[in-house]
C-alpha cells in the first residue's frame, strides 16, 4: 500500500509548472476551470483542484491498487474527491464555500465583541523542543489566554497557532523565554481567518457538512458506506474506512487542530509494513517534507514535470 497526501490551503501554486504539466500530460478538468485556476493560484478551490490534476497522473496507471489518502486541513477535501465522492468542480466549490464560511464566522465573532483587529498565524520551530505543539498548548494554559490556539501541530517540533495580532505579540517574549531557538514565522492569512480555531469556526459544522451532503446526495454518493481508499484524518490521526464518519471528522477539524504528529505515530506504529512508500502531490512541498522528516517511509515529490518524470523512471526500471 501507498501513502499519498495533499497539500492544504495557502500552499503556493507556481503557475509555469502546472502549465507545463497540463499541456504534456492527460488531465480531466473543465477548460474554464483551468483558466480560473491560472487566474487566482492563491483560491482555496484552486490549490484543491491543483492537487487533484497530480493525483489523476499519479493514481491513473494505478488502477484498482489501494492507497492511504492523508490530506493537510484542506487537503483532506480531496481525499474525498479521490474516493469518487463528487467531482472535480464540486471539489472547487465546496473548497471555496469553507473559506467563505470561515470568512462570515470570524467578521461575525470580531463583529459581536467589538474588536477591531485581525487575527494572525504564526509557525513556530524549536530544534530543541521534545513536543512544541503540547509545550506550546500548556505555556497558552499557564498563561490563561484563550484566544490562542494551536492550528496545526505539524511535528514535535513545529507548530502553527492562530489568535488576534495583539495576543501574538504579547506572547513574542514568553515564547522566546520559554524555547531556547525559537523561530516564529508570520504565515500569510489574507483572509484573517483563525484556522481550526473552536472558539470562532465551530459554527461552520452544520453547514458544511449539509453543503458537502447534499453534493454527493445528488451525485449518488451518499449511500457509499466504505472508502475505495482509507482516509487518515486530521481530527486524531486515525484511519478511517468508513465515508461518512470520515466526513464527520473533517467538518469536525474545520474547527480543531490539525493532528500531523498522531497520523505519523499511526503510519511508523500501527502501519508500520504495510506502507512502502509515500507520495506527495504538489503544489508545493511543505507537506513532503513533514513526510520525509516524520515518516519512516520513502518520500517522492510529485508536484511538477521533473519529479514526475523521477518518480516514473524510478518505478519503471
Amino acid at each position: 500500500m501507498k501513502l499519498c497526501t495533499f497539500p492544504g490551503q495557502g500552499t503556493p501554486i507556481s503557475i509555469p509548472t502546472l502549465r507545463s504539466v497540463v499541456s504534456r500530460r492527460p488531465v480531466q478538468c473543465p477548460e474554464s476551470l483551468l483558466r480560473y485556476v491560472y487566474a487566482h493560484p492563491s483560491n482555496p478551490g484552486s490549490i484543491a483542484v491543483s492537487s487533484a490534476l497530480f493525483y489523476q497522473l499519479f493514481a491513473a496507471p494505478l488502477q484498482q491498487q489501494q492507497l492511504l489518502l492523508l490530506g493537510h486541513s484542506l487537503g483532506e477535501l480531496t481525499c474525498f474527491w479521490a474516493n469518487g465522492m463528487f467531482d472535480i468542480e464540486n471539489l472547487f466549490h465546496i473548497a471555496n464555500y469553507r473559506n467563505d464560511l470561515m470568512v462570515q464566522c470570524t467578521k461575525r465573532y470580531l463583529q459581536a465583541r467589538g474588536i477591531n483587529q485581525r487575527f494572525a498565524l504564526w509557525a513556530l520551530s524549536s530544534p530543541r523542543a521534545q513536543n512544541l505543539p503540547k509545550e506550546v498548548e500548556q505555556l497558552l494554559q499557564e498563561l490563561q489566554i484563550d484566544s490562542v490556539s494551536i492550528a496545526n501541530a505539524n511535528s514535535v517540533k513545529q507548530c502553527v497557532v492562530t489568535g488576534l495580532v495583539s495576543e501574538l505579540e504579547s506572547l513574542r517574549i514568553e515564547l522566546h523565554l520559554k524555547f531556547p531557538r525559537l523561530r516564529i514565522t508570520e504565515l500569510t492569512n489574507p483572509d484573517g481567518i483563525p484556522f481550526h480555531n473552536s472558539a470562532v469556526l465551530r459554527p461552520t459544522h452544520e453547514l458544511l457538512y449539509d453543503y458537502i451532503w447534499k453534493i454527493m446526495k445528488d451525485k449518488g454518493t451518499n449511500l457509499n458506506m466504505q472508502l475505495d481508499h482509507p482516509i487518515l484524518c486530521n481530527l486524531d490521526g486515525q484511519l478511517s474506512t468508513v465515508a461518512h464518519r470520515a466526513l464527520e471528522k473533517f467538518v469536525r477539524c474545520s474547527s480543531n487542530t490539525v493532528q500531523f504528529t498522531e497520523c505519523y505515530d499511526t503510519i511508523n506504529n500501527d502501519m508500520s509494513g504495510e506502507l512502502d512508500e509515500a507520495i506527495c502531490m504538489g503544489p508545493g512541498s511543505v507537506v513532503y517534507n513533514l513526510v520525509r522528516r516524520n515518516c519512516q517511509l520513502k518520500a517522492w515529490e510529485f508536484d511538477s514535470l521533473e519529479s514526475i518524470q523521477k518518480y516514473e523512471m524510478s518505478h519503471n526500471t
